[in-house]
């Protein structure tokens, strides 16, 4: 069954001219390449697609004319054309590679977090200036100081309660340690306003 379907076959392809069956390899190959080279140019979608699979009908097609030729020529001369036409076919290959290229994308710089950063300059915010802590005036913290040591000692000619008495002599040995610096800063100053209210409750718990 076998033998007699190979037989039919080699009888109708040897009934037709060698010129023809030579063209007819030759031009169904070109007409594949002419398809994919213009698909290639009017698609995007299809220059993205790989050519291998046009590589692999290369080779088959110089099987093909191996083939058709050995029944026709000798060894020598169909091993001679079947060369031609397969490196032919390697540089028409190489030509859809080099077509199918895709464009290089634009070089974007990745912040932490996936956030896209571009090349735009970013302006940056200069930190406000610190404020400067200035001193209060040694005058005007030296009238306060005297008050407030004069009242210290009217209090302490008082009859007083201990815990008081204590809170007045601590009071009185800040007083004196900020009477000898002179200029104070704005946390000893807010030191002093705070004797001052203790001082104040005094006055008002004994009438001085």
């Amino acid at each position: 069954m076998f033998s007699d379907l190979i037989n039919k076959l080699y009888n109708f392809i040897d009934g037709i001219p060698f010129d023809g069956l030579v063209w007819y390899v030759w031009g169904s190959y070109a007409a594949v390449f002419v398809l994919v080279f213009v698909l290639t140019l009017a698609s995007r979608r299809f220059k993205a697609v790989s050519k291998r699979p046009f590589l692999c009908l290369t080779n088959a097609y110089a099987g093909v004319n191996l083939a058709l030729y050995l029944s026709e020529c000798g060894l020598a001369q169909s091993v001679m054309i079947t060369a031609l036409f397969w490196t032919a076919g390697y540089i028409l290959f190489g030509l859809l590679c080099a077509l199918s290229r895709p464009p290089k994308p634009e070089k974007r710089e990745a912040a932490a977090g996936g956030t896209v950063v571009t090349g735009l300059p970013v302006q940056i915010q200069a930190a406000p200036p610190k404020p400067v802590k200035q001193d209060i005036p040694a005058a005007k913290n030296n009238v306060r100081l005297e008050h407030a040591a004069s009242v210290t000692e009217k209090l302490l000619s008082k009859n007083l309660g201990k815990t008081d008495r204590q809170e007045l002599e601590k009071l009185k040995n800040t007083l004196a340690v900020l009477r000898i610096k002179g200029t104070l800063s704005p946390s000893e100053s807010e030191i002093l306003n705070e004797n001052f209210n203790t001082l104040l409750k005094l006055m008002a718990k004994y009438n001085v």
